[in-house]
């Protein structure tokens, strides 16, 4: 017998919504994911010490002795900025999982049981990605990438006696959400995949253009340097390399249950 297509508002779609409905399910996403961020960034203003003395030890293991000393104050309204910046720079990086979980949620019940089936781990995949990215850059990247900031300067010399707390926290955070964002590209890339919007043979026809583009963002969103330049377009470019191999597999075992299909359908 043959299978009715899937039409939306089936059992297959989920109940099938009006337009308005759609509007106030995206309105109550909106709203949780303003709450969570609200809450996050509330609890990450009075652990502000804490946060500033996490974001230090980067730049420790660059080979500052001591980083109190060595990051300044210059005005008094600086240390509010400061305050404020570190609240949702932090709060965007607590809440991401949860933000990520809200938008799930809302995306999900409009796909069939079969896109599902690849969208959903995706989702759950993207919290762990964006902070492997986040701890990647706190652990690996930055350490490297002040000193070699520090040196750069003394190769100009020009003596480095300290860096104002504004101006680093801004570089830190920024860089810290840069990578985990930059984490989250193969899982984009294999949700086209998966919609067929992008193939195994699209993917590896544009391999050289894109390793070209990962070292071009490994020098916008670190320091401009070979080293943390490396440090970030490497591993994109190995994420890269494996997006293309799980194309491969999604197709080669799409065209199989197609091919089970037409035969069960022939019988």
């Amino acid at each position: 017998m043959d299978k009715t297509p899937e039409e939306p508002g089936s059992a297959e779609h989920g109940p099938l919504k009006s337009f308005l409905e759609h509007l106030e399910d995206l309105r109550w996403v909106l709203v949780k994911i303003l709450t969570v961020v609200s809450i996050a960034w509330t609890a990450c203003f009075y652990l502000g010490p804490q946060i500033l003395l996490f974001l230090q030890q980067p730049l420790k293991w660059s080979g500052v002795k001591d980083p109190s000393k060595f990051l300044r104050v210059f005005s008094p309204a600086e240390a509010f900025s400061i305050s404020f910046q570190l609240a949702l720079y932090a709060g965007l990086i607590i809440s991401a999982p949860l933000v990520i979980y809200f938008i799930a949620s809302f995306v999900l019940p409009a796909l069939t049981k079969r896109e599902k089936r690849y969208i959903a781990p995706a989702f759950w995949l993207g919290s762990i990605f964006f902070l492997a990215g986040v701890f990647f850059c706190y652990f690996l990247v930055l350490p490297p990438a002040l000193r070699v900031s520090i040196q750069f300067a003394n190769w100009l010399h020009i003596d480095v006696e300290f860096w104002t707390v504004d101006s680093y926290v801004s570089f830190v955070t920024k860089f810290m959400l840069g990578m985990g964002i930059a984490a989250e590209l193969p899982l984009v890339i294999l949700a086209l995949v998966t919609f067929g919007i992008l193939d195994y043979a699209k993917l590896s026809k544009v391999r050289r253009h894109v390793i070209v583009l990962n070292f071009i963002l490994g020098a916008v969103l670190t320091t401009p340097e070979p080293l943390t330049m490396f440090l970030m377009a490497i591993p994109l470019t190995i994420m890269y390399e494996a997006c293309i191999w799980i194309a491969w597999f999604i197709e080669r075992r799409r065209k199989r249950e197609q091919g089970t299909g037409d035969g069960g359908q022939q019988a």
